[in-house]
């Protein structure tokens, strides 16, 4: 494994894996390994016996079936907590009020003020709570962040993205881009029925809901952000990664599916190429010549190259007119996680060894809690914006949420407790099929 100036602690931060479901047998279990540097797992704590007892085993850690007796045996100091949503905020604010560091799945919460509270006692009991964002991690967002770094293409004013991740996901991209909070959300909303189906045995679709936002960051940074629910393809729609523009002054990094289903860069379905104007397509070389059609036009193409070794994923790179523009991938998984190359696995390591090191007090977060919390409420203040019938929103979000008034009533009808009660919380177990 390469690190490539990822710090070490001087011993991995012991942690609790909390939930044994489908995303952590697949996915987080394969990486422990390889995480060992940063990580090690002591304890596994799931209500399912039949979900626990295995990845325990497996672990060879002990098992443990409520968290407060994971709390009260205490054999660690940390928490990975890999549970469906509607459990973040209950287990996140439990284990902050017992000093005990966190690292939650997305979405960090199911409402704003469950976000507002899970940071505020986090920073009361001096814990590090952090959410498992991984999509700005991704490839494609590597890459751009470095272009934007280059100024290869000038300054990137703008994000067109239509059918890859709307919500909790692309808004953390967003931030992470703009390294800034947004200062207003714009929505419109508009649902359509259609014939039931299953994507998954607990995923029934009979509507589909199209999401068109804008967010304006500083600087004048503008991203429109449009997708439905149906983000697979489902229904014959443009699929995940669906059609993204980083635009800028003087060209465009696009990133776009090119088939029918998911596309995966191994596979040539998704296609990536940075599009710039060189110095003879703008107007001072074009007054210097006399030449005044054509001006605007991209004409240095350069296509963008996943560099793999085997499964495992090197790099992403262009070689442009100016030079290599490039991220290097400094982690390589020893067991690949269930995709089949190991980009997503490394995406996942980043984020768990940036909490261990924001744990160990080595390195500042790449993402915080109040980004967490700023992602949050760009979902909410979409939701609220099209509530009003499309009103632009002010960020951060203040005083008394009407959007979150609803999912508060929801969930409470499902679950039949007040979501924001902790302990009536942690007593449901939220088994999937």
């Amino acid at each position: 494994m390469t690190m490539n100036a990822i710090p070490l602690p001087h011993e991995p931060v012991r942690v609790a894996l909390i939930g044994a479901g489908a995303r952590a047998q697949t996915i987080y279990r394969p990486l422990f390994r390889a995480l060992t540097p940063w990580v090690s797992v002591v304890a596994v704590c799931d209500p399912v016996r039949e979900h626990c007892d295995p990845m325990a085993a497996a672990l060879a850690v002990p098992a443990f079936y409520d968290i407060h007796a994971l709390v009260k045996a205490r054999p660690m100091e940390a928490a990975l907590v890999v549970t469906p949503i509607e459990s973040h905020h209950a287990i996140s604010v439990y284990l902050s009020s017992n000093g005990i560091h966190n690292l939650t799945e997305t979405s960090w919460a199911s409402m704003v003020c469950q976000a507002q509270q899970m940071s505020a006692v986090a920073r009361q009991h001096n814990v590090v709570v952090r959410v498992a964002e991984n999509f700005f991690r991704f490839p494609v967002d590597r890459f751009a962040q470095a272009v934007k770094r280059s100024g290869y293409l000038g300054k990137i004013g703008r994000i067109v993205s239509y059918a890859d991740h709307t919500g909790y996901h692309n808004n953390s991209r967003w931030i992470t881009f703009a390294g800034s909070h947004p200062a207003w959300v714009q929505c419109v909303e508009h649902a359509m029925p259609h014939p039931a189906f299953y994507s998954m045995p607990q995923r029934r679709h009979e509507s589909e809901r199209l999401s068109a936002r804008f967010f304006l960051f500083p600087d004048n940074v503008l991203v429109m952000d449009t997708g439905s629910g149906h983000v697979k393809g489902h229904l014959g729609r443009h699929p995940r990664p669906g059609y993204t523009e980083w635009q800028g002054e003087r060209g465009t990094l696009i990133h776009r599916a090119i088939g029918h289903a998911w596309g995966h860069e191994r596979d040539g379905t998704v296609q990536t190429e940075l599009r710039r104007c060189s110095d003879a397509k703008l107007a001072p070389a074009q007054v210097a010549h006399n030449h005044f059609t054509g001006g605007g036009l991209a004409d240095e193409i350069t296509p963008i190259v996943m560099e793999m070794a085997g499964r495992h994923w090197v790099r992403i790179y262009a070689a442009t007119p100016a030079g290599v523009i490039e991220h290097v991938n400094p982690f390589r998984p020893e067991e690949p996680c269930q995709h089949s190359d190991d980009w997503y696995c490394a995406a996942i390591m980043d984020h768990v060894s940036d909490f261990a090191l924001a744990v160990r007090g080595l390195r500042a977060s790449e993402f915080t809690d109040e980004d967490a919390l700023m992602s949050q409420m760009m979902e909410v203040g979409a939701h609220e914006s099209a509530l009003q019938e499309g009103r632009r929103i002010k960020l951060p979000l203040v005083g008394e949420l009407a959007a979150d008034a609803l999912k508060r009533k929801s969930l409470q009808a499902k679950y039949g407790v007040d979501p924001l009660d902790v302990e009536a919380m942690l007593a449901i177990s939220y088994p999937r099929p």
